[in-house]
């Protein structure tokens, strides 16, 4: 059995200038934003999450703390830190260790959490600490919400947003601004009209509304298709648009990150030239899609098919520096062919299906 060598351990002279050769050449990419999946532990039951379709296969783990040190000069290249990806990132004991070093490199800093440690505490230190961006999750703005997000309750997501705000205020600061990812079913449309007073009213910045890519159970396939004709979609498009309009004249942002039947599929939504995602255990994907925490077969449906699920990672930083995995010849080559279309298992995937409503909206980070 052969030992695995980490970059960061080499002592060896031949491997030390090989190494140095190797990374002296490849610069940090200049990102969009850089997601790390801190923690894929969570406590909410999400009918729409995989974290729940998955439980047998699910890895729960933090993100190493080591290991995110060797992250500094990626961070100081990148506009957005983003803490989070399949879990709850306030289960990690170093959340602010991490927020700190990020901060400390110039880079903006965000995440998304189901609010559910959220304190008046916890929210000071949320505010005093300098987190740029707190999304919340929600999938309706009232009790229908915790049908769906089980564990989740909106009772709760109001308390901690009223947690924030109230941190700002005692730090006399306008950061974080509060966004909120809103899960759109099918079965929720008939709520979607009241979505602009109702996040104006408890003091959003911004709203992304965005239906489901992953489909993970035959029972989503319903709730993940939005209309069933041309005509239906045109009509909900349209009720988009007018209800960005309504936020807006509210004073709050709503964006819409939407699977568009009937439409041409169109290049990734994911930004994968100038983003990436870094998984819990270390591994780099072009998108949080292909990073899921799992072990063992899994499936998930696309176009009504069941299909098996396929991980994809350029490398781990566990073993190489990412500007190293960056600039690898796989890697370039995918990102390359990703401009004109989606290679290997990206094909059956509906991020090429994303209708932003406003071309503007494509990315609104």
């Amino acid at each position: 059995m052969t030992a695995t060598i980490r970059w960061w351990e080499m002592s060896d002279g031949t491997e030390m200038v090989g190494f140095f050769k190797k990374t002296f050449f490849n610069k940090y990419p200049r990102l969009d934003w850089l997601q790390i999946d801190i923690s894929s532990y969570c406590g909410a039951e999400c009918i729409y999450c995989p974290h729940n379709a998955y439980k047998k296969n699910w890895v729960s783990r933090f993100f190493d703390d080591n290991i995110y040190e060797l992250l500094r000069p990626a961070f100081q290249k990148t506009r957005l830190v983003y803490l989070q990806g399949w879990g709850e990132p306030f289960t990690h004991p170093d959340f602010f260790k991490f927020l700190d070093l990020a901060k400390n490199t110039g880079a903006m800093v965000g995440t998304t959490t189901n609010g559910m440690f959220i304190n008046r505490q916890l929210a000071d230190q949320i505010v005093d600490r300098g987190l740029d961006i707190i999304c919340f999750s929600l999938a309706g703005i009232d009790k229908k919400n915790d049908a769906i997000r089980k564990g989740a309750p909106i009772e709760k997501v109001l308390n901690a947003i009223e947690h924030i705000h109230r941190a700002k205020n005692k730090y006399k600061t306008d950061r974080p601004n509060i966004h909120i990812a809103y899960m759109l079913l099918r079965s929720g449309l008939s709520n979607l009209e009241k979505l602009p007073g109702f996040v104006s009213e408890i003091g959003v910045d911004q709203t992304i509304v965005s239906s489901l890519s992953l489909v993970t159970r035959q029972e989503l396939i319903e709730e993940s298709m939005l209309a069933e004709s041309e005509k239906e979609w045109a009509e909900l498009r349209q009720k988009f648009l007018d209800i960005r309009s309504q936020a807006a004249s509210l004073n709050t942002d709503i964006h819409f990150h939407i699977v568009a039947p009937f439409t041409e599929r169109t290049n990734c939504s994911e930004n994968i030239p100038r983003a990436l995602v870094i998984g819990s255990d270390g591994s780099v994907s072009p998108c949080v899609m292909k990073n899921l925490p799992v072990n063992g077969k899994i499936d998930y449906y696309f176009n009504s098919q069941k299909i098996n699920y396929q991980p994809l990672n350029f490398g781990n930083i566990r073993h190489d520096p990412l500007n190293v995995i960056w600039n690898n010849p796989s890697y370039r080559s995918f990102r390359k062919k990703s401009l004109r279309y989606l290679p290997g298992s990206c094909a059956k995937c509906y991020k090429q299906f994303i209708d932003p409503v406003n071309p503007a909206d494509s990315y609104w980070v």
